[in-house]
């Protein structure tokens, strides 16, 4: 019949017994196949028990609280809470999904008269109790023990979040102000927050003070990290209106962050004055100050590649070919994150990059390929290009992996590993042998260009030298014209190491 198919279209079908959440209660739409699960906290229409104690005819909306196996519990607007069969819910007009826990700032609809408000305050939470409901002090003072249903919006207060909040006047010795003013959370209690407002003062006021978060804390920052921050300004030490790059020197304490700024001056601000964390690396293309001839800041800016990164201080690579120790608060922008456009390199992948102009060892306009033959400290590769000119370059010059090397590494490692394990015994035994010689033989790494040959070119610039390659490959360099590949000194001459 006509009402049988209504009462299956709002069938519910218990899958057995349900906790006080009411996790397994499904509720099937009409004309949908597809299972609806409620649980405490929703918002359903359902019929009601009237006076009778019989099924009413028409519905009423409510709040879930709990379940049995054959039964739900309602706390219906106008304040009168029934145990209803589950099939007298007829639809769910809202989930609801929030994490409570005490100590939240929760915006909830309130008892009053006997039934539940339209619009809502915003009190503490106290406590989460069984069976669905949930306690809250509100701003007033008043307790009430209302469905969890009820609360619409759930902030849960932290160091750093930018909040506007009333604020005790009378420096702080007075009630609350009528007004809000904007300020930095630098602690969090049971029931009040600690606020350092932007006029620089802090003052310790009840959560429900707080009319809103205007910004949640979700950055994460360390020692050493590049943050753009505001500052504090005037006499009175207010926080200013812009930013200033700086550099995050101690770990939070209190909600408050020690920063050194670009002009080396040191303040300990609130953690939420940090408006932005810069992100760069080594092989990032990067906008930045430099020294000038008396080492100070310059007013300028220039292009350069990261080669290393420290605490405080970041080494570059300008694209003029000089290379600095400067301040990280010096860098002004990314232009290029060499990460995320080049993929991992390895020795042998062949490569599109950017090579030293002869003489000033400036950045060059165009590109040329060029193989990989070794990884190097501080950001740098060495690469032999086609003209079999051999150099050292920042890896953020590397523009593509034009040809990745397809000659099993792993397998080549093994048997490289293989080969340097054979060789030691082979020392070993020498060495056993030959006791009554000069004494032990010392071992050698490779030629850094050739990752081949024994390193016993010596190239000498001045009145220092450096041994890192082999007599072939410094010779190469020194025809070339090119530099030293450790110190990038002119090359004088070169000599051959004779013995080991």
């Amino acid at each position: 019949s006509a009402k049988d198919e209504r009462r299956v279209g709002r069938a519910v079908a218990s899958a057995g017994p349900c906790d006080s959440r009411g996790d397994g209660l499904w509720m099937f739409g009409t004309g949908s196949k597809q299972a609806l699960v409620l649980r405490a906290g929703d918002r359903v229409r359902a019929h009601f028990q009237n006076r009778f104690n019989e099924k009413s005819s028409a519905t009423d909306v409510g709040t879930l609280l709990q379940f049995t196996t054959s039964e739900a519990e309602v706390h219906f607007d106008d304040g009168a809470v029934q145990c209803i069969s589950k099939t007298w819910i007829a639809e769910r007009i809202s989930p609801w999904d929030h994490d409570l826990a005490p100590g939240d700032l929760a915006h909830a609809h309130y008892a009053s008269g006997k039934g539940r408000t339209l619009g809502t305050d915003h009190g503490v939470v106290l406590a989460v109790l069984e069976g669905g409901r949930v306690r809250i002090r509100f701003q007033d003072s008043v307790m009430q023990t209302i469905p969890m249903g009820w609360v619409e919006q759930v902030v849960r207060l932290q160091a750093g979040d930018r909040v506007m909040s009333c604020f005790k006047v009378n420096d702080g010795r007075g009630a609350k102000s009528l007004k809000t003013d904007l300020g930095s959370v630098l602690q969090v209690s049971a029931e009040e927050v600690q606020v350092v407002f932007d006029d620089n003062i802090e003052q310790n006021v009840p959560k429900t003070w707080v009319a809103q978060r205007t910004r949640a804390w979700d950055l994460a920052v360390d020692i050493g990290s590049v943050v753009d921050v505001h500052f504090e300004v005037g006499e009175d030490g207010r926080r200013s209106t812009s930013t200033d790059i700086g550099i995050v020197v101690t770990n939070c304490v209190e909600g408050r962050v020690g920063v050194q700024f670009q002009d080396a001056i040191q303040q300990t601000v609130p953690l939420g004055w940090i408006a932005r964390v810069r992100e760069w690396g080594p092989g990032d293309r990067v906008q930045a100050h430099f020294k000038t001839g008396g080492g100070e800041k310059s007013t300028d800016t220039d292009v350069a590649t990261v080669l290393s990164v420290s605490l405080l201080e970041v080494e570059l690579y300008f694209d003029d070919g000089i290379q600095q120790c400067v301040s990280k608060a010096w860098v002004t922008e990314r232009v290029r994150s060499w990460a995320a456009e080049v993929s991992d390199i390895a020795v042998g992948d062949v490569v599109v990059a950017h090579f030293k102009r002869p003489g000033n060892h400036c950045r060059s306009v165009q590109t040329d390929r060029g193989i990989i033959l070794g990884m190097l400290p501080k950001g740098q590769v060495s690469i032999m290009f086609q003209d079999d000119v051999t150099q050292v370059i920042p890896k953020g010059w590397i523009e593509a992996v034009a040809t990745r090397w397809s000659g099993q590494r792993e397998q080549l490692a093994q048997e490289e590993d293989a080969a340097a394990s054979a060789d030691s015994v082979s020392k070993t035994r020498s060495r056993t042998c030959n006791s009554g010689g000069g004494g032990p033989a010392v071992g050698s790494p490779e030629c850094v260009i050739c990752m081949d040959a024994k390193p016993n070119g010596v190239i000498v610039h001045g009145e220092t030298c450096h041994q890192s390659t082999c007599f072939n490959c410094a010779k190469r360099l020194q025809r070339n014209g090119d530099t030293c590949p450790i110190c990038r000194e002119p090359i004088d001459t070169v000599c051959r190491l004779h013995g080991e």
